[in-house]
This record gives structure tokens, C-alpha cells and sequence, in this order.
């Protein structure tokens, strides 16, 4: 073969490479290998609503204030309105309730506001009313009641409390508005410091130190110390000798606050009716709610927790409910660049199975429910279903009831096939989201194609979180009815 002939095949094949290694790196990145100039940095996705703890019936929230969630993911709620502890499975299912206390004076909580778990795995309870600050198992047992320095007649009132990573605890006092300031105290009730004094300001800025209406506390890993000052409009950051260093101005009323195992700290504003998060010096990364009644919007929210998986629980008052949300998931892997002479041989290799995947993948697989199915189904649009690039699939266990079912002219055995699953994609995801397995199977076959045809809006939720492009009947019609161009 002449020289020149050698040498085009050799730049043909390079073009190959780095057309396959493009094409990759924009499956993975979602945009081309090629370096952007700088620009502004680029905006931090918010984390996202996933769904609400409610009750039902005798265990309806009403009016739920403070919120903790124990090592294995239960969720403890304040629920002011009916004067109890409400606890509740991660996803919702109510579990049991408990109000008994005998301290001497009461036998029932009186107007529980905030608790927080110890690291010793003890439940700590703030009383307003009673001006008493209680310890519970986590089975809802009285323990006891925590007295400053084993005085009962010390004059406080706790509001907010937190623990440090020692078990040492922080508890804010507001002694029935008259001082305002925070307690140092071992896990006994022993004080090492009390800092703070009452002082409303006009600006952020001023009298630091000072506090009024102290509504939380959370502890950085490094021992600082961040304290909502709720009605002076800032979060104060203390060191862990309660040095105070620096002030945040949160431009709104904050209430309940946590850090994250990422080194962010979250702030609710009940105010502004949503929660702002921080890095630890302050500077503002994102937030997330907004005033309203609906999926995702807060009606004067309260306090917040976090799971052992990161998901994020804010009592929103108004509104009679716990919300949950979570980061969107964003797994980039790494991009191989291939260094040796083999490496490139197994990179290009790959490419010869182009044109027959293009071929298997050329029909657009969708992944359907059966409330789906039976929607189309009463709609008379079965037929909308049937075209020749699509492939409606589902999973094994759910394709018998298809079987023998004809709709509009259409088998629906023939049209709906079905599809095995991956064992360890469903196990990740009963792991992660705390969901039937059932659930976990159809998520983990619809996260694989990236579409999901369903009624249920639990598991639409579910699934966008995922990725999934979903489509209910409505959605479906709007887009691919028969009166729209096939597509």
C-alpha cells in the first residue's frame, strides 16, 4: 500500500479515537472535551423535595416544632399542638407516641419546643412551659430531668439545645424573655460556662455576644459553635472556649440549624419560609422552599434535622408536616485516558461493536406501571402505544397480569415485554431510599433507560430524583397523543 494511503488510514483512525473518546466523554460530562474559558462559578443545584411525614388520624401532626432522627433513621417530632413526641419511620409510618414525665411537679411534657439525641443515645427534650429541660430513652421512657448544676430551683427556661462531638451539650435560655444566653453542660448537667446576655440590635453587627430568642444550636466537627439568633436576625459562630468569632447575617428570623458531614450548615428562616445553607465561614452556597402550602413549599418552618444518609427533615408548622428532601445525586465517574499502546488497542476495540448496539438500542425503551397502563386504558389511547421505534417494558414479575389482555386490538402481552433486573441495583436502592423492593426493582430498570411511565406521584418523585424522565398519562398525551407527529 503507498506511503500517502498508510497515512490516511492512520489519521481515519485517530479521527475514530478521538470521535469514540468525545462521544464518551460527553455521555459522561454531557459536554465536549474541550476547555471553557473561566467564567463565574457555576450555581450549586439545591437539594431537592422528596415527600412529607404527616400521620394519620390519633397521629396527625399538629402544629410540629422540633425534630431529631436517631442512629437507625427514626424520626422524633415535637408535636406542639397535641403536647407529645411523635415518632415516625424514615418514610413516614407512624410508630408511637409518649408525653409522661415525674419530675416531682408534672406527670405529662407541657410545651415541649426542641430536642435533640445525645451522642449517648438519650433523647433530650426542652419544656417552655415548665421550664425544665427532660431526658428520655429512645423508646419514649422517662428518665429524668436535667437541673443546672443539680439545682432545681436554678432560674432558666431552655428553648434550643445541641451536643458537641464530645457529649458535651449546649442549651440556649431565654428565662421567660428576662436573660437570654447559652449553657455550657456535660451530659450530668454540670454548667463549665454560661456566655450571653439579653441585647436586641438594629444591625447584624452589633453587641456580639449578645442574644435574643437563641432558637439553635449546632456544634462543627472542630468544636465551633453556631447559635440562631432568632429575633436579632444572625447566627453567631463562638469558638469551643465560647470566644466569639464572627457573625452571619441571615437577613431573616432563623430558627432551627445543623451541620452537615460536608461542612455545611443549614439555616431555617422562618420568615422567608425557606432554609439557607452555608459553608463555615459564612459565605451562602444555596436554599431551597418557599412560602405556599404545596409538595416542596413551607408555611413558617421550624427546626431541621438529618439522617444517617443525609436527608434532610424540616418541620414546617403551618402546614402540619415533617418535609424531607435530599441532594439530587450527581455521580460523575472518572474519564480513562488511555496511556500505552494497549490501552489504546482496548479503547479502540470497543469500537467495533458501534453499529450493532446502534441497532439493538435504536427503539426507545420506556419502563411502564400498571396504573399507567390502565389509565391509557380507560382513556381509549392504548393505541398511542403502538409504534414501531418504541419498547415498553416491565418488570418479570409484573408482565403476567398483561398476558392474555387485549385493549383496543392490542395484546397487551405482545406490547409490554418483560425485563430482568439487577439484584445489587435494587438492594442499593431499598438501602438508600428505604423502599419496597418491588419499588426498588421497577427504579432500578427505569434508572437504566431513563424513562418511567407511571401514575403514582411517590414513586415519579422517587424516580426524577434518580434521573428519569417521567411521564404520567397527561404528560404522555401532551407530548405523543394522536394529535401530535410521531416522533
Amino acid at each position: 500500500m503507498p506511503l500517502k494511503r498508510w497515512a490516511l488510514l492512520i489519521i481515519l483512525l485517530l479521527l475514530l479515537a478521538l470521535l469514540g473518546y468525545a462521544t464518551y466523554y460527553f455521555t459522561v460530562n454531557k459536554r465536549l472535551p474541550i476547555p471553557r474559558p473561566a467564567g463565574p462559578e457555576e450555581v450549586v443545584k439545591p437539594p431537592v423535595y422528596l415527600y412529607s411525614i404527616v400521620g394519620q388520624g390519633d397521629s396527625a401532626l399538629e402544629r410540629p416544632v422540633g425534630v431529631a432522627v436517631s442512629p437507625d433513621n427514626k424520626v422524633y417530632v415535637v408535636d406542639f399542638g397535641n403536647k407529645q413526641v411523635r415518632v415516625f419511620e424514615r418514610r413516614g409510618a407512624y410508630l408511637f407516641s409518649f408525653d409522661k414525665v415525674d419530675d416531682g411537679r408534672l406527670t405529662a411534657l407541657s410545651r415541649p419546643v426542641h430536642l435533640a439525641i445525645s451522642p449517648a443515645g438519650e433523647l433530650w427534650v426542652t419544656d417552655r412551659r415548665a421550664r425544665a429541660l427532660y431526658v428520655f430513652k429512645l423508646d419514649g421512657t422517662f428518665a429524668r430531668r436535667v437541673d443546672p448544676d443539680g439545682d432545681p430551683a436554678f432560674d432558666w427556661t431552655p428553648l434550643a439545645l445541641g451536643f458537641g462531638p464530645g457529649g458535651e451539650a449546649y442549651v440556649t435560655d431565654v428565662a421567660d424573655t428576662k436573660k437570654h444566653r447559652l449553657l455550657f453542660m456535660d451530659d450530668a448537667g454540670a454548667v463549665r460556662k454560661i456566655i450571653g446576655k439579653t441585647v436586641s440590635v438594629g444591625r447584624p453587627t452589633e453587641s456580639p455576644g449578645g442574644f435574643f430568642f437563641p432558637n439553635g444550636v449546632a456544634v462543627a466537627s472542630d468544636g465551633r459553635i453556631f447559635v440562631a439568633d432568632g429575633d436579632n436576625r444572625r447566627v453567631q459562630v463562638f469558638d469551643k472556649n465560647g470566644e466569639f468569632e464572627f457573625v452571619i447575617d441571615t437577613k431573616g428570623v432563623p430558627r432551627g440549624v445543623v451541620i452537615d458531614d460536608e461542612d455545611r450548615l443549614y439555616v431555617v428562616n422562618t420568615i422567608s419560609h425557606d432554609v439557607d445553607i452555608y459553608d463555615l465561614d459564612g459565605k451562602l452556597i444555596t436554599r431551597f422552599g418557599g412560602q405556599g402550602i404545596g409538595p416542596g413549599q413551607f408555611n413558617y418552618p421550624n427546626d431541621i434535622a438529618l439522617d444517617a444518609d443525609g436527608q434532610i427533615y424540616v418541620t414546617d408548622r403551618e402546614n402540619h408536616q415533617v418535609q424531607v428532601w435530599a441532594w439530587p445525586r450527581a455521580e460523575v465517574p472518572e474519564v480513562f485516558v488511555p496511556k500505552t499502546a494497549g490501552q489504546w488497542v482496548l479503547c479502540l476495540g470497543p469500537l467495533l461493536l458501534i453499529p450493532p448496539i446502534y441497532l439493538l438500542l435504536r427503539r426507545r425503551r420506556y419502563v411502564v406501571t400498571a396504573d399507567f397502563v390502565d389509565a391509557m386504558a380507560e382513556a381509549g389511547e392504548i393505541r398511542t402505544m403502538v409504534r414501531r421505534r418504541w419498547l415498553w417494558v416491565t418488570p418479570e414479575a409484573d408482565h403476567a397480569a398483561y398476558i392474555g389482555r387485549v385493549e383496543d386490538d392490542v395484546d397487551l402481552g405482545e406490547l409490554i415485554r418483560p425485563e430482568q433486573h439487577s439484584e445489587s441495583d435494587a438492594d442499593d436502592l431499598v438501602r438508600r431510599l428505604t423502599i419496597l423492593e418491588t419499588d426498588a426493582i421497577l427504579l432500578s430498570i427505569a434508572a437504566r433507560h431513563k424513562r418511567l411511565c407511571t401514575q403514582d406521584p411517590d414513586v415519579a418523585r422517587l424516580a426524577t430524583l434518580l434521573g428519569v424522565d417521567v411521564y404520567d398519562r397527561q404528560r404522555f398525551l401532551e407530548r405523543y397523543g394522536t394529535n401530535r407527529v410521531s416522533r
